[in-house]
């Protein structure tokens, strides 16, 4: 039963330094057109079983499309809307004002995520955002006075050149304002990216491991002290106002993505969208689903991907795993009396504790018989 709904929005009106998403400066494909081929793809679904809770518009940037062209895209849903409990729009901070954000409301929309990014007008530079920091503000702000009680922020951190005392003086933004929900990632320069380019020869400087951690436990510490709950290794809610959404993948449920790039899980099959717009629109214009790239997530497969996505979270894995934790790494685990959950000490080292938990499950595999994929998968689908 498919339960979250992605749609995946690729355009933007300039490209982050750091940025590996699927996203488009310029597009042949206009936003009226994209949205079009959006419910097309949606029509080959139609055979599934939908009991939709969530609906997350991501990027890209979803608020490059006005609300009137959103409005005309979820009449054309084929699938049932009402029984939403969070419906979500991510924002660049100069882009929507109070008035977007009223008819966003209208059609149902209760959570926004707001691409913060820093509250500082030296760390918008350095990660090449064109926004200020007042926008951020008065994004936030315009939300929150258009009726939208539940709005996240999302923040970088260790970018080149901050410090310790740049990430405090930024936290102290959020006392003030009407946030429930912060995303905090830390700068990662991806291969593919100009960050990525300028790593590879030695021309961006990033924070060493120490500040990095610093930075972390800084992070932990001082949301927890403002009441939010970090339940997950990157993001922390206050009581009752974690991302429903993002935890439908965490917790291994079923959710659909459309769009270029977008990334679904159904039936045990996890499957990607091409990343091609041009592909992608041939495709679902012949009547063809999209997806180029799969794997059956079952056995051993299903295992590691449950230890991977459940260990971001506070509520851990089933206590029964507990074998699977290597004896030497014990300390960085916290163990109840029905799970077992990574310390924060843990959550900074989770890839290399993770490279060692997939290392001794390797050597009892043949209890867990990898799953073939089957060749006419998307028959199935």
């Amino acid at each position: 039963m498919i339960e979250s709904l992605y749609v995946h929005v690729p355009f933007c009106s300039y490209k982050c330094p750091y940025c590996d998403f699927v996203s488009f400066v310029n597009s042949a494909i206009s936003h009226e057109d994209y949205l079009k081929l959006l419910i097309k793809e949606l029509e080959l679904y139609k055979g599934e079983s939908f009991s939709l809770k969530t609906l997350y518009l991501g990027g890209g940037t979803p608020s490059l499309i006005s609300p009137e062209l959103y409005r005309e895209f979820l009449k054309a849903f084929d699938v049932d809307l009402s029984q939403l409990e969070e419906f979500t729009i991510e924002c660049n901070p100069e882009t929507y004002r109070e008035e977007e954000f009223k008819k966003m409301k209208d059609l149902g929309l209760n959570r926004v995520s707001v691409g913060v990014q820093s509250f500082k007008e030296k760390g918008l530079r350095m990660l090449g955002r064109r926004h200020t920091v007042k926008e951020s503000i008065d994004c936030i702000m315009s939300a929150y006075h258009a009726g939208i009680e539940n709005i996240s922020i999302d923040l970088i951190y260790a970018y080149p050149n901050q410090t310790l005392k740049d990430l405090k003086e930024e936290l102290r933004f959020i006392e003030d304002l009407p946030v429930k929900h912060v995303s905090c990632y830390i700068l990662t320069p991806y291969e593919d990216t100009l960050f990525g380019h300028l790593l590879s020869k030695g021309k961006l400087q990033l924070p060493d491991a120490d500040k990095i951690a610093d930075m972390y436990l800084f992070l932990v510490e001082k949301l927890s002290s403002l009441g939010f709950d970090h339940y997950e290794i990157s993001n922390f809610a206050t009581p009752g106002y974690e991302c429903r959404h993002n935890l439908s993948y965490w917790l291994g449920k079923e959710f659909l993505g459309l769009g270029v790039s977008a990334w679904s899980f159904v039936r045990d099959v996890r499957f990607g969208n091409t990343k091609n717009l041009n592909k992608y629109a041939t495709l679902v214009l012949m009547g063809r689903k999209p997806a180029h790239q799969w794997e059956v997530l079952k056995g051993k497969r299903k295992l590691q991907d449950t230890l991977f996505t459940r260990l971001r979270t506070k509520w851990g894995i089933p206590k029964e795993y507990a074998n699977l934790i290597p004896e030497d790494l014990s300390e960085f685990f916290e163990i109840t009396n029905e799970s077992i959950r990574l310390k924060e000490e843990g959550m900074l080292l989770i890839n290399e504790i993770l490279l060692r938990v997939f290392r001794l499950l390797e050597a009892r595999h043949g209890l867990l018989p990898d799953e073939e994929t089957p060749a006419n998968w998307q028959a199935t689908l």
